[in-house]
């Protein structure tokens, strides 16, 4: 009995220590963004605002377009998940067809392309996308991962969780293809395409890479982008140039306010698409 108290007891010091680690930097980042300019630039570490002020986010809209970025990014987010998540479901409806010849050999080389890091592919799309002429466009932030093996893998394996028999008497009744995915599949799998959504909306969200390799029109730059020129303009010594801290950490905070009012929603579905979306075969 002792001993289990023993674990337990640092296994909750363990989680708080990482917890504590995670929270008071951006705890410090949201008191320096409500904090004056001459108290952001005081050194340390920032547990609440010694001057409560709005300074940083007025002075962010100021001077700075950050609604344009947010758009682009928001645009980009919707409609790269939406197409995202329809051709993971018709990827993972092909790979549970028994009937498909090579269907085994197909789920292997899918599986075989999580093995291949983003990065090495992003120039042999640069060269794509310049062909096609999608460079400068969001169109080629939304083609960029419009489908990965993950999400087809996901979609397959909670697709294999639908009865059967439900599917036997559809067909029976003259249920095509199209009516099975839509009125069947998707509906019961609904957790698996939710966690699909959830992972895509944060990644699109995200998209940092992409964005800087293949926009360079300031009217159809993202938002992690502007926060880059935030950040940079923050160490220039120009004193016209000079962007205070409370400034760089209000950025940070706006970016942040959708995904932290998003996430409680869907971390559920997160943690779902952990445990159940194991790729078996």
């Amino acid at each position: 009995m002792l001993k289990s108290r023993s674990i337990r007891f640092l296994s909750y010091a363990i989680l708080i220590a990482l917890a504590v680690t995670m929270i008071v930097p951006l705890w410090s980042v949201v008191a320096t963004a409500f904090s004056s300019k001459f108290a952001s630039l005081q050194p340390g570490i920032k547990l609440w605002p010694e001057t409560f002020s709005i300074e940083g986010f007025e002075t962010l809209f100021r001077r700075l377009n950050f609604v344009l970025p947010f758009a682009n990014t928001l645009y980009v987010t919707v409609i790269g998940t939406a197409l995202h998540v329809l051709l993971s479901a018709m990827g993972g409806y092909v790979l549970i067809q028994e009937d498909l010849p090579g269907r085994r050999i197909m789920a292997g080389i899918i599986l075989l392309t999580l093995t291949i890091p983003t990065q090495v592919i992003l120039v042999p799309l640069f060269v794509v996308f310049k062909q096609f002429m999608l460079l400068n466009t969001l169109l080629s932030l939304i083609v960029s991962e419009m489908v990965s093996a993950f999400s087809i893998l996901l979609m397959k394996t909670y697709f294999e969780q639908v009865p059967k028999s439900m599917i036997e008497s559809a067909r029976m009744d003259g249920a095509g293809h199209f009516k099975l995915l839509r009125d069947f599949y998707l509906p019961l799998a609904l957790p698996g395409v939710l966690t699909v959504t959830a992972f895509q909306i944060v990644h699109k969200y995200n998209l940092f890479i992409e964005p800087l390799l293949f926009i360079n029109d300031p009217q159809k730059i993202t938002l992690q982008i502007a926060l880059q020129s935030v950040i940079l303009g923050e160490s220039a010594t120009s004193t016209n140039d000079f962007i205070a801290p409370n400034v760089t950490m209000a950025a940070i905070v706006l970016a942040l306010v959708p995904l932290l009012v998003f996430y409680p929603f869907m971390q559920k579905y997160l943690i779902r698409g952990l445990t159940v979306g194991g790729v078996k075969e």
